[in-house]
């Protein structure tokens, strides 16, 4: 018989040739979204805590004014009244805001490398209060700085000088005998807006900084990659839903600090109205030649107040958008009066900045609307165009109707925006780079919460800007139909 050769084994194989390509091609594709969403997370972790300490040093920093700082520069002045003031006040924030481990005003000083302190939160405390490590001895790095003593920045670009123009962090998380912790600074201005010194908070990170150094270790990288895509989208909703109780915390936080300040200015910000009203009762009994000097302080005051009750209105509106429990009053309204009527309540500071308001409307329409809330949104708009327009500059409102929505624009030709600027320029406290340069004051809600009210109302708000050119803002709303 011939021999015949046993029948050959047919070859194990799991996956054809073309399916282990799949597979492998899916793998990478499935890692590198798991690489993507990571780094993104972080990011977004990152940017969330760094908006948080932001503005809790922008909060801080209000409290304080250039003036009452100004007579303390040594160790000698501890012992004044006012530095005590200023010492409670900074031990009172830190006790209010959660996360806070140290807390200090420094001022700039001959040497751009060095600062000087001005005041710290612990400047007052008992040898047994500063000793955190408990060994009976305050040592060198446990004492607080004393007014006067210098601080080296040659390691801290933050305070070298953005920290004088705008709230700002640093760019990484410390780590000292005390643990991890980031600061964030914000300057303090005199009352025409100069920056004279600096607000810090360390704040400590001991959680962010584990987040940011072993969200994902190499054993968990691995499972995903060998465990297929179950495991990636667990991993995915898990650090999502991380993510979603950060930003809900952060945002409790940031909350709970607003309310805080809003009920501590309102007390002292009443009683400041009353005592002007006095005043102004008063100056009618008083000579003649000294009623204009009563007159133009009573005017300063209350331009002052004006301010300081603005800041608060904004600051409270933001928060009622960000809770989603702003009232609103719908009626039926003419676009045409209430743009008329926010031109005349805003015809003397026009008038004393020499501008002039140029209004295109063709002709009128009818809105479903909140009146007040529309005016509101005018306002801010034409309030930005006024403070960043040249003085005998003009001011453009724009009004087109469409079938079944209105857009209305206004376009100044001012200092504009920075074209890096514009993606974040209506989120909340978020100004142009340049802002500083023209309004020292501006809190950057304004442009938040006219998006807020304007998508409230079905409409949609957007922003173009050429710096050195200026800026238009133009919106959408629904037309009411006519029937």
């Amino acid at each position: 018989m011939p021999f015949v050769p046993p029948p050959r084994r047919p070859r194990f194989t799991f996956f054809s040739v073309r399916t282990q390509v799949l597979l492998a091609v899916t793998i990478v594709v499935i890692t590198g979204m798991c690489v993507f969403f990571f780094l993104h997370s972080r990011s977004v972790v990152d940017r969330l805590v760094k908006d948080r300490l932001r503005n809790e040093a922008a909060i801080a920093a209000m409290q304080f004014t250039g003036e009452e700082l100004a007579s303390i520069r040594s160790a000698q002045d501890m012992q004044t009244p006012e530095f005590g003031e200023i010492v409670w006040r900074l031990k009172d924030i830190r006790a209010q805001t959660p996360g806070i481990r140290f807390l200090y005003i420094m001022r700039r000083t001959d040497d751009p490398q060095a600062l000087a302190f001005v005041a710290d939160a612990d400047a007052l405390e008992s040898s047994d209060q500063l000793d955190r490590n408990n060994n009976g001895t305050v040592e060198s790095f446990e004492q607080p700085g004393s007014p006067g003593d210098l601080y080296s920045i040659k390691d801290v670009p933050a305070l070298q000088n953005e920290a004088f123009i705008e709230p700002t962090t640093d760019d990484d998380v410390t780590r000292d005998q005390w643990g991890y912790s980031i600061s964030g600074y914000a300057p303090i201005r005199t009352s025409d807006g100069q920056a004279v010194a600096v607000l810090g908070i360390d704040l400590m990170a001991e959680d962010y900084a584990e987040i940011l150094q072993s969200i994902f270790s190499l054993q968990a990288f691995a499972l995903v990659v060998l465990g297929g895509v179950f495991i990636v989208f667990a991993v995915l909703g898990g650090m999502w839903k991380h993510r979603v109780e950060q930003m809900r915390h952060l945002d409790d936080e940031r909350r709970w600090l607003l309310q805080l300040i809003l009920h501590q200015v309102g007390t002292p910000l009443t009683i400041f109205k009353w005592g002007v009203e006095s005043l102004k009762e008063m100056m009618a009994s008083l000579p003649h030649a000294e009623q204009d000097e009563v007159r133009e302080n009573v005017l300063i005051m209350e331009d002052g107040i004006s301010r300081l009750d603005h800041v608060s209105e904004v600051l409270l509106a933001a928060d009622r958008i960000q809770e989603g429990s702003m009232q609103v009053e719908e009626e039926r309204v003419s676009l045409k009066i209430v743009v008329e009527d926010t031109i005349d309540g805003i015809a003397s500071r026009v008038q004393q900045r020499g501008q002039r308001i140029d209004v295109q409307m063709p002709e009128d329409c009818m809105l479903t609307i909140d009146r007040r809330l529309l005016s509101g949104i005018l306002r801010e708009l034409l309030d930005n165009a006024i403070v960043y327009s040249p003085q005998q500059g003009v001011i453009t409102v724009r009004v087109f109707k469409k079938s079944k929505h209105v857009e209305v624009s206004v376009q100044d030709h001012g200092g504009g925006i920075p074209h890096g600027d514009l993606p974040r320029m209506f989120e909340r406290f978020s100004r142009g780079s340049n802002a500083g340069k023209f309004d020292p004051n501006g809190t950057g809600v304004g442009l938040y919460i006219a998006r807020g009210i304007i998508e409230r109302f079905g409409g949609k708000i957007g922003i173009s800007s050429v710096e050195g050119q200026g800026t238009t803002i133009t919106f959408t709303l629904p037309i009411v139909s006519e029937r």
